[in-house]
């Protein structure tokens, strides 16, 4: 019998370590301040095709953590 940890079973651990240190209020809040230090940054120096592509993920990358806390 192997007793080997599998990737999806780190990825599992990992996740469910980084939930319990950070509270989905906090993730919001973080991500909301990442992204405005970004847009900040980047409404002079980057195409608006990127501004899009990098608001459309942060809008995913929020709605991914709405949905694990809804399933919490």
């Amino acid at each position: 019998m192997s007793l080997e940890i599998t990737e999806s079973e780190k990825l599992q651990m990992n996740t469910k370590e980084f939930l319990n240190e950070h509270s989905f209020e906090e993730i919001h809040e973080m991500l909301d301040k990442l992204y405005s230090g970004w847009a900040g940054h980047a409404a002079v120096q980057v195409e608006t095709e990127e501004r899009l592509k990098t608001l459309i993920f942060f809008d995913e990358l929020k709605q991914f953590f709405e949905k694990i806390e809804e399933s919490n």
